[in-house]
């Protein structure tokens, strides 16, 4: 029998919207045999113009240690690119281990099953919860085009200048930070992309129109949403009634409708609260959904805040802090729940954490600003080794 080439281990399953990698009885023990492989799958991937699910087949296979960082490198790299999620059968026992310990260092979920049955059904459940919040057809495009660029951007407060002259983009569909000490000004900068700051100076691009002087809810309705340092929930409210707070931008009815709840009001209301309610199941929330937010522990009250912006169904969620003043498992809850976010519905995300095992871990993109200044962006490796972030931030002389 003919030996199988890498394009034969590439098959695009067009029913399942998924693309199956099947390593099935290799042996990999050099790195251009893990870049033939993912020359070959970037080429048909960029080819069909949409992101896929991803069906990784292992059975038989052999990964020699000395190429797992690049097999690494490179999956990630693919996923970042064309991936909505990845589904993964017939590891051996230490492919599984090897896996699983880089899911926990890299932060992401190392979704592992046993035969190919379940992984398909996983992937499944994958796409139901991306349609859950309205998969946008250009969300599905695979070039990291940039959907928001903030240009020359100066804040000033009377004579004290919180912001200046900073600017940065965003790539649609990605985890991109803002990190760098007390009062750089990172939360004004996330205030001026929300709408909630207007700039002294500067542009504000989101998908290539000039938004910079649009109010608050006009800038939510774009698609941005936000969560803050301190939670704003309200307290003698229920989870539930906390997070449909998040629909009000949705709700179509008028005055009539609503008063008299008869009709679409009613049907509209139904629709909503069955979006939240698939929130909540995805968030993990269901036992505390008629709790009143003020007697939930600190941890949850913070994932309540982020399913209340989940609910507006955001292009661009804006977090700030979102782990803070959390102990170790609610945060590792937290990561986990932003990386699905950002992995299965493909929601771009710009963050604010002090974190920076967090930061350097699930970000694509840094930038790192200093006494309203920014002093360096780049990769989260780029970023860890420059000098001046080194001095400025990290502490270092």
């Amino acid at each position: 029998m003919a030996e199988r080439t890498m394009a034969d281990r590439v098959i695009l399953h067009d029913d399942l919207g998924a693309m199956e990698a099947d390593f099935s009885g290799m042996t990999l023990s050099t790195e251009a045999q893990v870049d033939e492989f993912y020359d070959e799958a970037d080429r048909r991937l960029e080819a069909t113009g949409k992101r896929w699910y991803f069906l990784v087949i292992y059975t038989d296979c052999v990964i020699e240690p000395q190429v797992w960082d690049r097999f690494a490198a490179r999956g990630k790299n693919t996923n970042i690119k064309y991936g909505l999620g990845t589904a993964r059968v017939g590891t051996s026992a230490s492919a599984r281990e090897t896996i699983r310990q880089r899911a926990q260092r890299d932060m992401f979920r190392a979704n592992i099953y046993d035969s190919r049955d379940q992984a398909i059904l996983a992937l499944g459940e994958m796409r139901k919860r991306h349609e859950v919040l309205g998969g946008d057809a250009a969300m599905d495009t695979v070039t990291a085009a940039t959907i928001l660029t903030v240009e020359d951007i100066h804040l000033n407060f009377g004579g004290v200048k919180a912001i200046n002259n900073v600017g940065f983009g965003v790539n649609r569909g990605e985890i991109s930070s803002i990190i760098g000490p007390n009062g750089a000004g990172k939360s004004s900068m996330l205030n001026v992309i929300s709408g909630f700051y207007k700039p002294s100076r500067g542009t504000i691009m989101f998908e290539g129109k000039d938004r910079t002087h649009l109010p608050a809810h006009a800038v939510a309705r774009l698609g941005f949403a936000r969560t803050f340092q301190n939670i704003a929930l309200f307290k003698g409210m229920s989870t539930l009634d906390n997070i449909m707070t998040g629909r009000s931008l949705k709700i179509k009815g008028n005055f009539l409708t609503d008063a008299l709840y008869w009709g679409f009001a009613q049907k509209e209301e139904t629709a909503h609260r069955e979006h939240v309610e698939k929130i909540i199941d995805f968030l993990e929330i269901q036992a505390i959904r008629k709790t009143p937010v003020g007697k939930l522990p600190y941890g949850l009250q913070k994932r309540v805040e982020l399913a209340r912006a989940l609910a507006m169904e955001p292009k661009v969620l804006l977090l700030d802090e979102p782990m803070a003043g959390m102990n170790v498992e609610e945060k590792e809850d937290m990561v986990r729940f932003i990386l699905d976010v950002n992995d299965q519905w493909g929601t771009t995300i710009i963050l604010i954490e002090h974190d920076m095992g967090v930061v350097m871990d699930i970000s694509h993109y840094v930038v790192v600003m200093d006494h309203g200044a920014k002093i360096a962006e780049g990769t989260p490796g780029e970023v860890k080794a420059d000098p001046v972030v080194i001095r400025a931030y990290l502490g270092a002389h």
